[in-house]
């Protein structure tokens, strides 16, 4: 399923793993969340070949804490805490998913099932957190 930022923004599309309909910069999407007192973190696909890749590009993205282990339980641990940047709500922009995706699928179904564990999880302490996938696979 596919979404705009002003739906996302505005609430009209519930938390979850969309497809993202926008050519905006990450910058200004990033912006834009910011003025809702939202936080929005920033994945590039590009430079995501493998979870090695994944992990230290998250590290970076979320300013993930420094006992983060770089591991799928550390991941999905930190995804769901996010105590260290408190918001309002919470984008994750992640552009060129496909790369991952194609060279490592089950890496790819672990990350999606991470995130979408998030979201539900995020969703029931009445805090959104939307993931939003550019350029790739749902």
């Amino acid at each position: 399923m596919s979404v705009t930022l002003p739906e996302v923004l505005s609430g009209a599309a519930p938390p979850e793993i969309y497809r993202l309909r926008s050519r905006a910069g990450p910058e200004s999407i990033a912006q834009a969340a910011a003025r809702q007192g939202w936080r929005c973190f920033y994945l590039d696909g590009r430079q995501i070949a493998d979870k090695a890749a994944l992990m230290a590009a998250s590290a970076q993205a979320l300013a993930l804490p420094g006992y983060f282990g770089r591991n799928w339980d550390a991941l999905e641990e930190c995804v769901n805490d996010l105590s260290w940047a408190p918001a309002a709500g919470y984008l994750l922009l992640y552009d060129d998913a496909a790369r991952l995706a194609q060279a490592h699928p089950g890496e790819w179904a672990t990350l999606r099932e991470i995130l979408a564990g998030a979201v539900a999880g995020w969703r029931a302490r009445g805090t959104p957190l939307y993931v939003l996938l550019r350029r790739g696979p749902r």
